[in-house]
């Protein structure tokens, strides 16, 4: 026989067998080299969120709320979502008091929330929300969604100065249409622009009520107004409209 050809199935399969050994290593190797790379990745955030957690604990009570006093609702939600140490920290009562002053003008002078300031805070935010959205519907001029804001009740009423009182969902539906479709032209309808200003609020259990003043560009003439809401199966629907011609 003649000499060893370089190249014969035996060579071959020897040199394949080498390269994937080779390959098998090398591809341990890159996946242990990962493995330690992101436990190192882990460790660091778990340094970094500890010095965070342990220099909120380092400061002084008072220092901390007086630090959250600056952040806005959705920043002190999301402040609170950090970490254990820092979502204590922002649902510290006083910080929510303090925040609940900032954002809200209220009706009594003494407020006492049974359920906590953080809770009192939305429930008044909720109310605020409502009413933003029954202003919102007079400038849209949409009678569909102002009949799903109103309670469909009997006892629900409206009064304007001057205009009347208008008991019962129907006859106040009624008194929306008309303000709704006020002034309209060739059925085009003559855009309300509401301002509103002043806005305070009484917040009890299963109803609230907010005082305000508005200003339109029907009169030019400022109103207090006054909006009750009642709350019925999980929502919040307006039960009462008062709008009075303001003496100042």
């Amino acid at each position: 026989m003649d000499a060893a050809d370089p190249f014969s199935l035996r060579s071959c399969l020897i040199a394949a067998g080498a390269t994937s050994l080779c390959c098998l290593c090398a591809a341990w190797v890159l996946r242990l080299r990962a493995g330690w790379k992101e436990k190192q990745r882990m460790e660091v955030g778990e340094k970094v969120a500890e010095a965070g957690g342990s220099m909120i604990e380092q400061l002084a009570p008072d220092i901390t709320t007086h630090a959250l006093s600056y952040l806005d609702y959705a920043s002190l939600c999301r402040f609170s979502m950090t970490n254990s140490v820092m979502r204590k920290a922002a649902n510290d009562d006083v910080a929510w008091k303090a925040l609940y002053y900032k954002d809200f003008n209220v009706e009594q002078e003494i407020v006492t929330p049974t359920n906590g300031w953080k809770a009192c805070y939305a429930v008044t935010k909720a109310i605020m929300d409502v009413n933003a959205r029954f202003y919102n519907i007079t400038r849209v001029g949409s009678l569909q969604e102002m009949s799903c804001l109103w309670l469909n009740a009997n006892h629900v009423k409206c009064i304007f100065e001057p205009g009347g009182v208008f008991t019962g969902y129907d006859a106040v539906m009624d008194r929306w249409d008309l303000i709704i479709n006020w002034g309209s032209l060739d059925g085009v309808r003559r855009p309300i622009d509401v301002r509103i200003k002043n806005v305070r609020a009484r917040i009890l259990e299963d109803e609230a009520w907010v005082t305000l003043d508005t200003y339109t560009n029907w009169n030019f003439v400022t109103f207090r107004e006054t909006n009750v809401y009642e709350f019925h199966n999980g929502q919040r629907f307006i039960v009462h409209h008062s709008s009075i011609i303001s003496s100042q």
